[in-house]
Order: structure tokens, then C-alpha cells, then sequence
């Protein structure tokens, strides 16, 4: 058996995937010891590798796992677990599918804000861990040459995210993460929210955009010139981009920018 095959076989069973046929050939490939037989072995590899995922999934998720209680959860991380193999090699990523398969998970049904809120949870979790990142350089703004103001494109802060939601998810995750709310009554019929989540520093933060700010945000999220923004029939209720640009920087809601076309400035 070649390397990389006995390789994907020996993932396999460590996650606990693999099939009868599978694991036969890898334990052909092995040999154990007086104490712990092959099977044996990686069946230790298994669960040693079972539990650091579902800690993992733990750590990122502490808000469902409050939400739905033990059992349900560790029932809901031993499916996920079965749902695919991350591809990444650092475990900061493992987890990224759980919100949409919570979508589709029957157990679930009942709540339908639920993977709502892990979808705001792996977005927390990504912005904090994303990397520090200084104000905007305003002097190097400053030096942009007026000719090519429509091809500045400005950048959220690293791990900066937006999600929309029918459900006031905010109260939710604040009711199970900050102890001064956690008497709070969240009334699920209140309607539903915009969020900006990003870090403020050491601060990882769920601001609220207003109505006009949030095409604005998304425009930007996506990478749009500010040239073609000013073209755009972006609907701001009143507002202007002059006006709201400002109060951005000053909230550090804007980190960076570029020129169209990679130029550097």
C-alpha cells in the first residue's frame, strides 16, 4: 500500500469513518505490541482524536451548547463529527460547517434561531482570532492623489464580518455570555437584526449598523471601488458617504485601503 493511501486510511479510522474493508488493510500495515494490539491502538488514536474535536466544537460553540444542554450537543458533535473530514491543518477552522448543518439537522427543527447563532459564533470566533491590525494610515490616505480617489477600495478589519438574522441571535448570545443579562427575556417575535462583527483591538465586538450603514458595509465588505460606489444608487436614507466615512474611521470600523488593479500607495 502506497503512503498516502495508508495515510488516508489511518485518518479514516482515527476519525472513526472508516469502513470494515479499511480498517482490515490498515491493520495489515501495522504492527502493535504485547500490551496494546494494533486495533487496540487505533482505536486509543480514535478517541484521543474524538475528544479534542469535540472540545474544539465546545470552545467555539459555548452559547448552543448552553443553549441545548449537554446531551443534545454531544449527541449534535458526534453526527458532525461523521459529516466530513476538515481540510485544514490548523483546528481553529474545524467547526466552520456546524452552522449550516445544524440548518439541516432534524433535532434541531424546534429551533430555528439555532443556527443562526452558531453562525454568529464561528464569526466571533474568527474575528478574534484574526490578526491585529493598525488604524487606518491616514497620512498615507492623505497622499493619494485626487485622480485616483474612484479607485480607492477601503478594507473592513481583519475577520470583520456581517450576518443578518430573523431572530434577535445579539440578545441571545449576550443573555449567555454576560452575567449581568443572563434574567433577561429575549422575545424571539421582536424581528430581526444586522450585525457587524469585527475586533477592536483586544475587544472582539457585535456592533449594530443603522439602516443606511449597512449597504455601505456590505459594498465594502465585497471590495466595491469607492468610485463605483459613488456611482452606485446605494440608498443611504439621507445620508452621505462623506459623512459616514469619518465616523467609521473613527470607530475603526475601516483598517486599510488599496488602489483597483493591486496598485500599491
Amino acid at each position: 500500500m502506497k503512503l498516502a493511501a495508508l495515510q488516508q486510511h489511518f485518518a479514516a479510522a482515527a476519525l472513526g469513518i472508516a469502513s470494515a474493508s479499511e480498517q482490515a488493510r490498515l491493520e495489515a500495515h501495522l504492527q502493535g505490541s504485547r500490551v496494546l494490539p494494533v486495533r487496540q491502538g487505533i482505536e486509543a488514536y480514535r478517541t484521543s482524536v474524538d475528544g479534542k474535536l469535540r472540545r474544539s466544537l465546545e470552545q467555539i460553540y459555548p452559547v448552543c451548547h448552553r443553549l441545548v444542554g449537554e446531551d443534545f450537543f454531544q449527541a449534535m458533535a458526534s453526527a458532525f463529527l461523521k459529516h466530513g473530514v476538515s481540510r485544514s491543518p490548523d483546528l481553529g477552522d474545524y467547526g466552520a460547517e456546524v452552522p449550516a448543518f445544524l440548518s439541516d439537522f432534524p433535532p434541531a427543527r424546534s429551533l430555528p434561531y439555532l443556527a443562526d447563532v452558531a453562525r454568529l459564533e464561528w464569526l466571533w470566533h474568527r474575528a478574534f482570532n484574526a490578526p491585529d491590525q493598525a488604524r487606518l494610515n491616514l497620512e498615507a490616505l492623505a497622499r493619494v492623489p485626487p485622480e485616483h480617489w474612484d479607485r480607492l477600495v477601503f478594507r473592513l478589519p481583519a475577520g470583520a464580518a456581517l450576518i443578518a438574522s430573523d431572530y434577535p441571535i445579539h440578545r441571545i448570545w449576550e443573555v449567555n455570555t454576560i452575567p449581568t443579562a443572563s434574567h433577561d427575556v429575549i422575545d424571539l417575535d421582536q424581528g430581526g437584526i444586522r450585525i457587524f462583527v469585527w475586533r477592536d483591538g483586544l475587544t472582539t465586538r457585535l456592533d449594530l449598523p443603522s439602516e443606511p450603514e449597512w449597504p455601505l458595509l456590505q459594498a465594502f465588505a465585497s471590495g466595491v471601488p469607492f468610485g463605483e460606489l459613488c456611482r452606485q444608487d446605494v440608498d443611504l436614507s439621507g445620508e452621505t458617504i462623506a459623512e459616514l466615512l469619518p465616523l467609521w474611521v473613527q470607530r475603526g470600523w475601516l483598517c486599510d485601503f488599496d488602489l483597483q488593479e493591486g496598485d500599491a500607495c
